[in-house]
């Protein structure tokens, strides 16, 4: 058995931690300017510079406002939405359902487009592939290891769907489907989608572009309805 290498957070992540956490518990509410840095340093006893950098790298995230000779303000982020912010709310455990199925659809969009397209001009190589992500499954164990599979074996199809931005599309949503398919794998276990990627590369092996995007779209339709949960 191998075992991960612990790391301890920097005090510049603990510090974008806390103020995310403050944001998105509403403790800092949006519009809300923050005390100086110099104040920020000592009541939360870390040096001026870490302040800084982390109020750089919330600023650039999407949490924070720095307006040259103002200050800085908490930025109205549920407007201006980054990926990062998405992510952020995830992790802090406030995701809504509204965030999960727009995750979902973006997902159902792009699985839709790829299987158009990749299914017509699949070769034997793609299926080999795809066939040895599959197989990878039996091999682990930990919902994460299933999770990040899961994404590989997507992702190869929006690679096979000869769209060249479609790959980079999906790319950029990796984090949050991996987060919510490892909380799916946590709830329900592997046979679901194992039963899922059964039936898409038997689709796929036919020509069958309705059969595909049906064993996609059904497990994505299953928790947008609500009739699969992923968060209470």
């Amino acid at each position: 058995m191998e075992f991960k290498k612990i790391s301890s957070p920097t005090l510049k992540e603990l510090f974008v931690t806390e103020i995310e956490s403050m944001i998105l518990s509403g403790e800092l509410s949006i519009g809300e300017k923050l005390p100086p840095e110099r104040d920020l340093a000592r009541q939360m006893q870390i040096s001026r510079s870490v302040v800084n950098d982390g109020i750089v790298d919330l600023a650039n995230r999407g949490f924070l406002n720095i307006i040259p000779r103002q200050g800085t303000y908490v930025a109205d982020y549920k407007k201006h939405s980054t990926v990062d912010i998405l992510i952020a709310i995830m992790k802090n455990g406030s995701i809504t359902e509204d965030y999960i199925h727009s995750v979902l659809d973006i997902r159902r969009i792009c699985m839709d487009y790829a299987l158009e397209r990749a299914v017509p001009v699949m070769t034997g190589e793609n299926l080999q592939e795809l066939q040895i992500v599959y197989m990878a499954f039996q091999e682990k164990t930990l919902p994460r290891e299933w999770a990040e599979l899961m994404y590989e074996f997507d992702h190869l199809l929006t690679v096979f769907s000869g769209n060249i931005l479609l790959p980079i599309l999906f790319s950029s949503f990796k984090i949050p489907n991996v987060m919510l398919l490892e909380r799916y794998f946590k709830l329900y276990g592997l046979e679901p989608m194992d039963k899922r990627n059964a039936l898409l590369l038997d689709a796929i092996k036919q020509r069958d572009i309705t059969k595909a995007k049906e064993a996609v779209g059904s497990s994505i339709q299953e928790t947008i309805s609500g009739e699969t949960k992923i968060y209470y």
